[in-house]
């Protein structure tokens, strides 16, 4: 699986740089539709309740654009590792730092909620997280854009236990309407 997004994150990065399959009036990253993708997460996940730091997702989001161009975002994900399923949904600002060409540089603010399922029977814990993002979309036609994220999360259980933390790498691919 690391080597298959290693693999997609060189491609993604080579090809969409100088992109020649696009005129020059379709770069402009301006652009107020909707949209709606999938994505793929795998990261570092420092938790005691489980001894399995790896941690990998996958999940739908839509979106549309809002004023001076932010983007807010509704995701809806399965986290997993080897004790426990995280459940979750969550809303994200993306706020837009440079662009060029076919790509832009993006800054994101993520909360959400779900719940942690245990698969020893143990009662199932509600959870809030919160997360910090930095970003880039790739632009490769009209319709197709890929993102790429490093994402910083910090989790907040209801049972007053330690919090968790951890840090992802994401990996989206969207069509825009």
């Amino acid at each position: 699986m690391k080597k298959i997004l290693l693999f997609i994150l060189i491609t993604s990065s080579v090809f969409a740089n100088n992109n020649r399959y696009m005129d020059e009036k379709d770069y402009s990253n301006l652009d107020f539709r909707i949209f709606a993708g999938i994505d793929a997460k795998y990261g570092y996940f420092n938790s005691d309740k489980t001894s399995d730091h790896s941690i990998y997702s996958y999940g739908l989001y839509i979106g549309m654009p809002i004023i001076f161009d932010y983007e807010l975002i509704l995701n809806k994900n399965r986290d997993n590792t080897r004790n426990f399923v995280l459940n979750q949904q969550s809303i994200t600002v993306n706020m837009p730092l440079t662009s060029r060409k076919s790509q832009r540089v993006y800054l994101g603010l993520k909360a959400g909620n779900g719940t942690v399922d245990f698969e020893d029977n143990i009662e199932d814990l509600d959870n809030k997280f919160y997360a910090i993002h930095i970003g880039k979309r790739y632009k490769y036609t009209r319709h197709y854009h890929v993102r790429i994220e490093l994402e910083a999360i910090a989790y907040d259980y209801d049972d007053n236990s330690k919090n968790d933390t951890g840090i992802t790498f994401n990996y989206g691919f969207e069509y825009r309407f």
